[in-house]
């Protein structure tokens, strides 16, 4: 039995409407036949393009559940906030939904591993189940001792890291310049790789920028002269488009490997990007290669519905990897409530999506378990490249 947490959170969050991304809290439904769950993501601010496909993954979620009968018959009354990527919003949010407008569950961290992580402590202290959708591994880690009732249905670092290094390793890369950004997501991710990678036989070489940053030049010069084979930036945010040109701008049709983490899989990104995005290798979700994926993985006919769902629901508007993991964090909280009944006690809903086996989702086949609150090993990662006009697996 887990061990019980003490109390202190609150967020109050506005009812998510279609229509809108802001709102007023909380709705009329009477709460003996809904069930509330909260959802924080950036829909304004510099996360806007991701947040909004993030919102919208949740609201599919809600939406087919709520229109399936819901979950043993109580509906999902949703409650949605916007922080437009600031922590100190986000905090005040998460406190006002618990305190103010009774959220019983959150989904959702923001959209940055630095709001997840200042969450956690309130949700954790209060004593609520958190499904992050956000990268940071320390979000989850250590799982059972810091974050009982903390999960996530994103990549850790470190699954991510160790994919890459295969892939290095198979194509004799042992140099690589890398270039994190300075939050949380990348900073995790650079203490993973400085630590992984010399075990491989690899070379790091390191320069991190500011998220805001809109000129890396200085940073790809001096890290050319060590004479990299790969570049590998890790960043969420527009800097990375300003890596792609900066990098070609100065090492112009040299065949030297240029590549993206997870947090920068969206066709969007490498659009603004033009040619110097051309070529671009990401580790990722299966999501935006789903069509391409052979139909005996059990992934691929998940993946196919919730694309085929959204470009319905969306008017033809195509899912990317953050509308997928918001997705999956909902259902998974949902799978874990059906579980319990629809008791929304934190501990039992944790004991819940511990025990639920494989879940198959559009971004992974999750095996949570007491010790992995990620529950995405290596197997569930593909690499991936840009070819100028949409995302294919590598060969």
């Amino acid at each position: 039995m887990r061990k019980k947490i003490s109390t202190l959170l609150t967020c109050s969050v506005l009812l998510a409407l279609s229509a809108c991304g802001l709102g007023s809290s909380g709705s009329d439904t009477d709460s003996d036949d809904t069930i509330k769950i909260g959802t924080l993501f950036s829909v304004s601010g510099a996360g806007a393009n991701l947040g909004d496909k993030m919102r919208k993954g949740a609201e599919l979620a809600v939406k087919q559940v709520n229109a399936d009968g819901g979950i043993d018959g109580k509906k999902i009354d949703w409650v949605f906030y916007d922080p437009a990527g600031d922590t100190s919003t986000a905090v005040q949010q998460t406190n006002r939904m618990l305190d103010s407008d009774g959220v019983e569950l959150i989904v959702g961290g923001g959209g940055s591993s630095g709001i997840a992580l200042a969450m956690d402590p309130i949700t954790s202290g209060r004593g609520v189940a958190f499904i992050a959708t956000e990268g940071a591994r320390q979000i989850v880690e250590p799982a059972a001792e810091a974050h009982p009732l903390t999960f996530k249905t994103t990549f850790n670092d470190t699954v991510m890291v160790e994919r890459l290094i295969a892939f290095w390793k198979a194509h004799d890369i042992t140099r690589v310049a890398f270039m994190p950004d300075t939050s949380s997501f990348g900073q995790s991710a650079q203490e993973e790789l400085e630590r992984l990678a010399p075990e491989a036989g690899i070379k790091v070489f390191t320069a991190a920028f500011d998220p805001a940053a809109n000129d890396l030049t200085p940073q790809v010069k001096r890290l050319a002269g060590n004479d990299p084979q790969a570049y590998l930036a890790w960043t969420i945010t527009p800097a990375g488009v300003t890596f792609l040109k900066n990098l070609r701008s100065v090492l112009g049709d040299s065949d030297v490997m240029v590549m993206h983490g997870f947090g920068f899989v969206d066709d969007r990104y490498m659009q603004q990007a033009g040619a110097a995005s051309t070529g671009t290798i990401l580790v990722s979700p299966k999501l935006p290669v789903w069509d391409r994926i052979d139909a005996s993985d059990p992934q691929q006919p998940v993946m196919e519905d919730f694309a085929t769902a959204y470009a319905e629901e969306y008017g033809g508007e195509q899912p990317n990897v953050y509308a997928g993991q918001a997705y999956d964090a909902m259902m998974v909280a949902v799978a874990a409530l059906r579980a319990t009944g629809g008791d929304t006690d934190g501990e039992k809903i944790a004991d819940a999506v511990e025990a639920l086996g494989t879940h198959v989702g559009v971004t992974g086949a999750f095996k949570f378990t007491a010790d992995d609150h990620s529950g995405l090993t290596v197997d569930d990662v593909a690499v991936i490249q840009w070819d100028g006009s949409r995302f294919v697996p590598v060969e």
